[in-house]
């Protein structure tokens, strides 16, 4: 019985060893002028420490007849889903210099999105050791360069910053690149100019799990088949490819939340209530600041999940733009407040009106770019941030040819030029011009009846 048990658990233990295979994520795009590299991982059951070590192939193409040299720009990789608490490795070097390898250099964040820096001791902890093994420069046969890294972290599953799950069947990584900056020094410890906002970043996952056994056979290999070389990863959460549509909305609920708040807001409510206020209607002023003030509430929303979900208030451009356009709302609130209040005690807009008309506008446009900065950041497709920039044209379109048709009517009604007090305080009021008795006694006193009787 005895011999059977042991029997049983090397078939299971030989099992585990041939069903892990590699996971690997390619991005081929040298042709285009993009970023173009390869990774391949493996992760082993440490049992002396119990924790899990990571075994990293990294390859990066660049081009043999660059015009502008051949030592610009870095590739990097790095763990997690954003670069606050990443581990993150980054490659760069010239290969026409005489006898210089690569550099590989390991690096992570501390908090928001700034400037990697390399990992400490304070940063690893007592177990994980991150060692480089080799890099080296090859020429390929289509005269390309391929610089080549192999690493290997021990204890990786220890790492302190982002998780590093060897359960994961979708373990967030990211990427990012900058073909410009000049890394002729070649140290390990030189600064990093920031990436491109544009196709200078993006997300990829990997299935860990799969990727794990409990027997170490040395670096993984690449095995590049074609345009679609990736195994067991993928552009999207895998467990997306698998679910519906709530279980993605549930994957980054934040973010959708935020999003959600934002969008109605810029790409709905405003624009509505941009239309209402030149309606014609005798209403149109109550559905203009009821409109725009859900609109207000809409976007505060999304302002509090921004900051709820955010390590650093002003980490990036787009969240910049948001508390600015957010704090200009509360202005624009005060001036289409204070416009009215005045408006129907003088029967004629001031500098507070024009004031108010030309901040919505600016909030609305910087509303719009910044949602599309927000798409952007979220590393929304190419095709869907081209459809809503369409949407958003055609809707600047609809919204300015609705105000030029209302102001030819108002033209040829003739109260654009001679706007009589009645009409303005019925398009501005909050209230209806009053028609009884007492409503007129009360409005004799603020001096509209005594103009009538004039």
């Amino acid at each position: 019985m005895p011999s059977l048990q042991r029997l049983l658990l090397h078939l299971v233990f030989l099992l585990a060893t041939v069903s892990a295979a590699p996971s690997q994520y390619c991005l081929f795009g040298l042709p285009r002028d993009e970023i173009d590299f390869c990774m391949a991982v493996s992760l082993y059951h440490n049992h002396s420490t119990s924790a899990h070590d990571v075994y990293l192939s990294l390859a990066v193409r660049r081009s043999a007849t660059q015009s502008n040299g051949t030592s610009l720009g870095w590739t990097a990789i790095g763990t997690g889903p954003k670069m606050a608490g990443s581990l993150m490795f980054v490659l760069y070097g010239d290969p026409e210099a005489s006898e210089a390898k690569p550099t590989l250099s390991v690096r992570t964040v501390k908090a928001g999105h700034s400037r990697p820096a390399q990992v400490t001791q304070q940063d690893t902890g007592k177990q994980l050791d991150v060692r480089i093994l080799e890099t080296t420069w090859k020429k390929a046969e289509d005269g390309l360069y391929v610089a080549t890294a192999s690493i290997v972290c021990y204890a990786c599953s220890e790492w302190m910053g982002t998780e590093i799950s060897p359960e994961s069947v979708s373990q967030p990584w990211i990427w990012a690149w900058n073909k410009q900056q000049d890394m002729k020094a070649f140290a390990p410890d030189q600064q990093l100019e920031a990436h491109s906002m544009v196709d200078g970043y993006g997300y990829f996952y990997v299935d860990m799990k799969a990727a794990t056994s409990h027997h170490s056979d040395g670096f993984p290999t690449f095995n590049v088949t074609g345009e679609d070389s990736n195994i067991g990863t993928s552009d999207r959460p895998i467990k997306e490819a698998k679910t519906g549509l709530w279980q993605k909305l549930l994957s980054r609920p934040l973010a959708h939340l935020h999003g959600f708040f934002m969008m109605t807001a810029f790409l709905l409510l405003f624009p509505v209530g941009a239309v209402a206020i030149r309606s014609g209607s005798e209403k149109s002023f109550k559905y203009h600041w009821v409109i725009q003030a859900s609109a207000m509430v809409s976007a505060l929303c999304g302002a509090i999940v921004a900051i709820v979900m955010s390590d650093k208030v002003f980490g990036s451009p787009h969240q910049i733009a948001g508390v600015v356009i957010v704090s200009l709302l509360l202005v624009q609130a005060v001036l289409g407040w204070r416009h009215h209040v005045d408006f129907i005690r003088i029967f004629r807009r001031t500098w507070i009106s024009y004031a108010h008309i030309s901040l919505g506008f600016v909030i609305l446009v910087s509303g719009w770019a910044n949602v599309i900065g927000g798409l952007v950041l979220y590393g929304f497709s190419k095709f869907g941030i081209a459809m809503l920039a369409l949407f958003i044209l055609l809707e600047a379109a609809g919204v300015g040819a609705w105000s030029f048709l209302a102001r030819r009517r108002s033209m040829s009604r003739g109260t654009i030029h001679k706007e009589t007090p009645e009409s303005s305080a019925a398009y501005f009021a909050l209230e209806d011009i009053p028609e009884s008795d007492e409503e007129d006694d009360a409005a004799e006193e603020r001096g509209l009846m005594q103009k009538r009787n004039d």
